[in-house]
């Protein structure tokens, strides 16, 4: 292979690992920021606009933004509607960085690099992230730096020349060809780049590349389209509003290809700089022309695509693979869906009591019902976690699947600590027609009532992260441990004096007492590793 091509090759590919190592690494000290800017995002087409916009900052790629969005609505966190305002918010982030690759700023590339590989090396572990993100940044620009070298040694080639004035008279050639070579990339910042080389050396005039900007816009269209296939029908919608979005766009500026071209021209001498700026205005005029009519765009598309009923199947609700790649992301969902599996345990743990006083079947079969439902989430939250771990993540990051993956644990063995030895002994109640003293009743309710407030207190320490609430937890569940040794004892004073009752249930009595100062333990684990965290130990 001609060296050239070689160079050409090595840029493209410095370029892309670049664009990789800078997203992974802004998205290591943005991620936490990125989440709760989702969590808290409305219907307001402006914060949603704005959202898209930031998200596509950090993930340098609207392609990568737009993907993780049909995960997003396929699993109802986000609307359609918002959904269309991030796309738009994507679209104009994506050409902040052309801009930026469109300064000379790769004759500094070598620099940059230094700079980062000293901030890797000095920096401590916590602060290694903004030194690999530089590290990253430098290597865009040297990818961009080796593309202009092997462009300029196609200055003089003939094929080049020729093909150039080919696609001079055929601008739909070459916005076909553009959008073809964005979608083999999955990158239109990667085409961008190429673009840009050429321009930088003069072979590339900006009316020839207008269409291949135009084209480039298409080809961006295509990542998403392709996680949508495998998504539901609320995923697949996100697709075809971007598509339609764009086509849209494109349908309208073709009549005023002459008066944009000439617009442009007048905003920058150099055809890179016209390049950046003619992505930047057909996106930034995209978002102003549809921004105020996006509540119409997605009625279009519910027409053009309408939601087929969907059988209602359990499943996790959270858990989207498009979005493994972003480990702060995928945290994010993982624990949203420990905190479902949570609520569903709660449920259990609540409503033993109404089986063990009422015996009531329509209670038992709640609890093995919700059982059944934890099972599933704890195999697929397992498994994803699994997934996550071999993505490349900080050590905070790993700390805190590892915190999930206890929790998750923990909650299983509640959920089989009621539905395999609790349960079995309210059926025996049942059958026997059982009934305990009035006392150890009483003993029993009031014990089961203190596990379940710490149950929620310990829900909501590890959501929080609150370290006085975690102190809490730790305090309850040693007085609770003392509180079944005294009861206990109070139980052995009853039997010794006779009482029948006590006799009949003193095993189950005990085992109930028990198997709930388990459920306490289980549940109350998770908060010491909050609090080493604290202390300063992960």
């Amino acid at each position: 292979m001609d060296l050239t091509w070689i160079t050409l090759l090595g840029g493209l590919c410095l370029f892309l690992y670049g664009l990789d190592v800078t997203r992974n690494n802004l998205e290591i000290t943005s991620g936490k920021h990125l989440r709760d800017i989702l969590g808290k995002l409305t219907e307001n087409r402006l914060v949603a606009f704005a959202t898209g916009l930031f998200i596509t900052l950090v993930l340098q790629s609207s392609s990568a933004s737009i993907a993780m969005l049909v995960g997003f609505v396929s699993s109802a966190l986000v609307t359609l509607t918002q959904s269309m305002a991030l796309i738009l918010g994507a679209d104009v982030g994506t050409t902040l960085a052309v801009q930026l690759i469109a300064f000379r700023v790769a004759d500094y590339s070598l620099l940059i690099i230094v700079i980062g590989f000293l901030m890797v090396t000095l920096l401590n572990q916590k602060h290694k992230a903004y030194g690999k993100f530089t590290l990253g940044i430098g290597f865009i620009f040297l990818g961009v730096w080796q593309m202009g070298q092997a462009a300029s040694a196609f200055k003089d080639s003939e094929s080049l020349k020729l093909t150039l004035l080919l696609l001079k008279d055929h601008p739909m050639l070459s916005l076909f060809m553009a959008a073809s070579a964005t979608a083999l990339l999955q990158s239109s910042a990667a085409f961008f780049g190429i673009l840009l080389s050429l321009a930088h050396c003069g072979i590339l005039p900006f009316h020839q590349a207008l269409p291949m900007v135009i084209g480039a816009n298409i080809g961006s269209c295509t990542l998403p389209f392709l996680v949508a296939l495998k998504s539901t029908d609320r995923g697949r919608q996100v697709s075809y509003a971007h598509i339609l979005l764009k086509i849209s766009g494109v349908l309208l500026l073709l009549p005023f290809l002459g008066s944009f071209e000439n617009l442009v021209t007048h905003t920058a001498v150099t055809a890179s700089r016209q390049i950046a700026h003619a992505h930047f205005l057909f996106n930034f005029a995209l978002s102003i022309l549809f921004l105020p009519f996006i509540n119409f765009g997605a009625i279009l598309i519910n027409k053009l695509a309408p939601l087929k009923p969907e059988a209602e199947v359990f499943g996790p609700k959270y858990l989207n693979r498009q979005v493994l790649t972003t480990p702060s992301f995928a945290f994010g969902q993982a624990k949203r869906e420990v905190m479902r599996m949570a609520g569903i345990v709660q449920e259990m743990v609540e409503k033993l009591f109404i089986a063990f006083e009422k015996g009531s079947e329509h209670a038992f079969t709640e609890i093995e019902d919700s059982e059944d439902r934890s099972d599933i989430l704890y195999r697929e939250i397992r498994k994803y976690l699994v997934e996550l771990s071999q993505q490349s993540s900080s050590e905070i990051q790993a700390a805190q699947q590892l915190e999930l993956i206890i929790l998750t644990s923990d909650l299983e063995h509640i959920g089989d600590t009621i539905d395999k030895s609790i349960l079995p002994l309210i059926r025996i109640k049942m059958n026997k027609k059982l009934q305990l003293s009035q006392q150890g009743f009483s003993e029993i309710r009031d014990f089961h009532q203190k596990v379940v407030e710490n149950y929620q207190l310990t829900i909501s320490a590890f959501d929080t992260r609150d370290v006085e609430l975690c102190r809490r937890v730790i305090r309850r569940k040693d007085q609770l441990r003392e509180l079944e040794l005294e009861l206990r004892d109070k139980h052995s004073q009853r039997l010794s004096k006779g009482i029948k009752e006590s006799i009949d249930t003193s095993a189950m009595h005990l085992e109930l007492l028990s198997y709930l100062r388990q459920i306490n333990s289980f549940i109350s684990n998770i908060v010491y590793s909050i609090l080493q965290k604290e202390n300063g130990h992960i």
